[in-house]
């Protein structure tokens, strides 16, 4: 066991959240095939995740600009109706894993894991999936590495990603990091 503290190994921006994640070791890395499907997954999910948070302008001040914006809200209120409705009947249908804080980088993660740590050892190859968002039951699939285990968390490196997934992970941990100091700052 180490004494550096996580987020000390955990490079850049971070943000933590109490999410469900679960982890299984590897004895060595996915074919390039299974890690390109996991990537173009994961890449999918991260647009999806990106785009669901994001918010339309609307400025202007001719009309026609603002019946375009009119009528592009109504069809996106009929559309998050029916994300709505078809996650809700998903999450219904699945199970997700056990829930652990985590604290979440672009390059890596700290998973808060009370009993569920004791045989782990460092460089140990692991498969994570990480639910970014409970509502949206889709996991994130990560191969990491261990690089510090403690007595109640454990922290891993992931392995290299293909740029386009991890200029969508650097985006959406901005945005959560980003989010987290804003809810910080109202309180």
């Amino acid at each position: 066991m180490h004494s550096k503290s996580h987020n000390s190994l955990l490079d850049g921006i971070t943000f933590n959240d109490y999410l469900p994640i679960d982890w299984e070791v590897l004895t060595a890395l996915p074919s390039e095939g299974e890690q390109y499907r996991y990537h173009r997954a994961n890449e999918e999910l991260l647009q999806n995740l990106l785009l669901r948070n994001e918010t339309v302008s609307q400025e202007g001040d001719e009309a026609e600009v603002v019946n375009g914006h009119e009528q592009f809200n109504r069809l996106e209120a009929r559309l998050d109706l029916l994300l709505s409705l078809v996650t809700e009947m998903m999450t219904n249908n699945s199970h997700l894993p056990m829930q652990h804080v985590v604290t979440f980088g672009a390059y890596g993660l700290c998973v808060q894991a009370e009993d569920d740590v004791a045989s782990l050892e460092n460089d140990t190859l692991l498969k994570i999936r990480l639910y970014p968002d409970p509502n949206f039951p889709r996991p994130l699939i990560l191969c990491a590495r261990l690089v510090d285990v403690q007595a109640q968390s454990f922290t891993v490196n992931f392995c290299p990603l293909e740029e386009s997934l991890q200029d969508q992970l650097d985006k959406y941990i901005f945005r959560q990091h980003r989010r987290a100091i804003a809810l910080a700052r109202k309180k």
